[in-house]
């Protein structure tokens, strides 16, 4: 029996993007992955590498636009935006390190080794210098925080 080099061929990209999609985890590839698959199988109906392609093509395609969407609700996230930079600390604790004052208009946290300004989330809330705080939005450079409600629960906190 010989081996279609088309059907290795396609054989090794399935397992590429395979890999990619499995170390991304980000819904990069997944849409290649049946791509390359409907193509594997193309080859044992022809030899014709062009409706191999186009069959790549076509069912990479319908799966981007069909199972896309359906992905990103059942997942809640918002496929299209890339989150970078500051606002990767959504989310993230920080331990004040200037006492945090709106209406003094000042305060400052520490988070992943860095020195932020801070202000409260809300106006008349104030926070010592050492309290654990949850980073819940960015205003242009100053990050807007909360208590967190875990550090209360922890005995080193009290």
């Amino acid at each position: 029996m010989e081996i279609q080099i088309q059907a290795v061929t396609w054989l090794i990209l399935l397992i590429l993007f395979v890999v990619l999609e499995a170390v991304s985890v980000a819904l990069v590839s997944v849409w290649f992955v049946g791509g390359s698959l409907a193509a594997l199988l193309t080859t044992f109906v022809t030899d014709n590498v062009w409706i191999q392609i186009a069959v790549f093509a076509g069912v990479s395609f319908v799966l981007l636009l069909t199972v896309r969407p359906i992905a990103a609700k059942l997942t809640g996230k918002n496929l299209n935006q890339v989150v970078s930079g500051a606002q990767t600390l959504v989310g993230k604790r920080a331990v004040v390190t200037q006492n945090i004052d709106n209406l003094a208009s000042r305060g400052e946290v520490q988070v992943n080794g860095q020195l932020w300004s801070a202000r409260a989330l809300k106006d008349r809330e104030t926070f010592g210098k050492d309290e654990v705080v949850i980073i819940r939005k960015i205003d242009g450079v100053k990050l807007l925080v909360e208590k967190d409600p875990a550090a209360a629960d922890r005995p080193e906190s009290r």
